[in-house]
């Protein structure tokens, strides 16, 4: 390692002090209750909507994403309707890895999010959860994935899904087994190599909640998916098993000088209900079917029950078949895929509005020049906004009589910057955030509301952000940390200039007056691109047909219907 002060992060995916306080002050996370001793931490707020893809992206960048480009899962090209996934080559802003290799910095980053395909830094990269399986350029330089085949093994992008698992049990040793492959990885990367900044990314932690926070004491849950009955404590069990990773890669790779930060995207909380945001539009009149025998067909399947919620006991019961041989079940939810209604059956050249987030609300307009189809013509759209804000203020739930919506804003309250037109036109948030509003391109069932049913848990706005190290305060617990100002946060730490385009901010309260007094900020101009990869150098371009991949990884993790 080199320079004055190194430092390593550790990625805890939907990591959120609600629950690492209890856990800590109970005595079960000793290291994690140490780090918070030793050093400052604060609840950290994340973008919105809080999913990885843009969470990650504003963590690496320190800009919302009006300004990298990123809003949910779905590439924002302006020629599609959010058929493609997100990668690296839509962050539209250099990265923290990218800014640290031009000041002369050495980076290794490990299974961080939206980092595929790599680009060229002063150091290494190994992509995660958006890596496509059997990838070659997985890693940065490409002779580093020989390396770790070598030295290693097989190298895991993401998690396995639930449902791949013969039971709760071996799917949970199956996560064990994940964050034991990123532990070997990071040893073995972080202990031959030079480094200033590293970073090593645990999904673990998030999968595990999603699928399993029901079973958490205390968690007033609603949804309870038969799983996990009689299990000790598993979602805990996770959170050790990353913390014993996260001891010993510490112990190996860093020293006393090492300033130690824990990050997460966002955080998590029960879920009891969904709602289906593409069903309410077709219902209020919004959204259009195309009147096609085949997309018929799947309406009159889905109105007679045939969908995702009642199928999914079959599939539940169908994925252990699979197990070992995922192309099997890719083709099984292929088959189903198609039986569902999709962006595929709508009829756009019809459809003022339409959506495709997950966690919190999303809507897009279907704008003449500005979608492919388009048919909502520019000076109808403030109507078209009026009337869906009055529509969605006087949603009820059908099962408890509350309102479901708690809060709508615009495209321009929440998002600035070069990219901010390709983001959704509104935004919405639930009452207590305890409804998600499905994934990407979801028809769940032609219901506006229903139960939750595969999944128990959620994401929140309040993530993690803990440091310590020598330049940094003892035992200080701040407030009003935002997403966007890690990476300003990292920069001003190493002594790098920091670019003037950052919505983050340095956060003064973590450091010590000493420190503050020998280093003084120093800020550079800097332009945005209007649309393209980061500045470290040429991104590697995907696969054609890597997409489709990607998106049935995040199907099967979750996040996509």
């Amino acid at each position: 390692m080199s320079g004055d002060r190194e430092v390593l992060i550790f990625g805890i995916d939907g990591a959120t002090f609600d629950l690492l306080d209890r856990w800590v002050e109970e005595g079960e996370l000793p290291l994690f209750a140490r780090l918070l001793k030793e050093g400052v931490s604060s609840e950290c707020r994340s973008t919105l909507p809080p999913i990885t893809g843009p969470a990650w992206a504003s963590f690496q960048t320190g800009v919302n994403p009006g300004k990298h480009g990123i809003f949910d899962w779905g590439s924002s090209d302006e020629d599609r309707y959010g058929a493609g996934v997100v990668d690296a080559t839509d962050l539209c802003v250099p990265t923290i890895w990218e800014l640290a290799s031009e000041a002369g910095k050495r980076v290794g980053a490990i299974g961080v999010p939206v980092t595929y395909p790599p680009v060229e830094v002063n150091g290494f990269i190994t992509s995660g959860v958006l890596t496509p399986n059997g990838a070659d350029d997985y890693a940065y330089p490409q002779n580093l994935k020989g390396e770790l085949e070598r030295e290693v093994g097989r190298y895991v992008f993401a998690p396995t899904h639930a449902e791949m698992a013969i039971n709760t049990s071996s799917w949970i040793r199956s996560l064990k087994g994940t964050v034991k492959n990123k532990e070997e990885t990071a040893l073995h990367l972080l202990g031959n190599r030079d480094w200033d900044l590293g970073m090593v990314y645990f999904m673990e932690t998030d999968t595990v909640k999603h699928h399993l926070y029901h079973t958490i004491e205390g968690s007033d849950c609603r949804a309870s998916p038969r799983r996990g009955a009689g299990l000790d404590r598993p979602v805990l069990q996770i959170y050790k098993r990353v913390e014993k990773a996260i001891r010993r890669i510490i112990a190996e790779v860093a020293d006393p000088e090492t300033v130690i930060v824990l990050a997460s995207d966002h955080g998590f909380g029960p879920l009891d209900w969904i709602f289906n945001v593409n069903s309410w539009l077709l219902r209020e009149g919004y959204l259009k079917l195309k009147d096609s025998p085949f997309s018929n067909a799947k309406k009159l399947l889905q109105r007679v029950g045939f969908n995702q919620k009642n199928l999914y006991q079959l599939g539940n019961l169908l994925g252990p078949l699979g197990k070992g041989k995922e192309w099997d079940m890719d083709g099984f939810q292929d088959i189903l895929g198609r039986m569902f209604l999709s962006m595929d059956d709508i009829d756009w050249k019809r459809t003022e509005a339409f959506s495709r987030g997950g966690v919190t609300g999303e809507i897009r307009f279907n704008l003449k020049g500005r979608e492919p189809l388009g048919c909502v013509e520019p000076d109808q759209a403030e109507s078209l906004r009026a009337r869906l804000i009055e529509d969605l203020q006087g949603l009820r739930s059908p099962f408890t009589g509350e309102k479901v919506i708690e809060k709508i804003m615009s495209r321009e309250e929440i998002y600035s910057g070069p990219m901010a037109s390709l983001g959704p036109d509104l935004l919405f948030t639930t009452k207590d955030m305890r409804t998600d509003t499905g994934g990407l391109t979801v028809f769940k069932t032609l219901d506006s509301l229903m139960p939750a049913f595969a999944i128990s848990g959620t994401h929140r706005m309040n993530g993690i952000f803990a440091a310590s190290g020598p330049p940094l305060r003892r035992e200080s617990r701040f407030e009003g940390m935002d997403l966007t100002d890690v990476a300003p946060t990292l920069l001003y730490l190493l002594g790098i200039d920091i670019p003037d385009y950052m919505d983050g901010q340095v956060q003064e309260d973590i450091f010590l007056e000493e420190f503050l007094g020998e280093r003084n900020y120093n800020f550079v101009h800097r332009n945005i691109d209007a649309k393209g990869g980061g500045a470290g150098g040429e991104n590697l371009e995907a696969e054609e047909g890597e997409g489709e991949e990607v998106r049935r990884r995040l199907k099967n993790l979750g996040y996509l219907a």
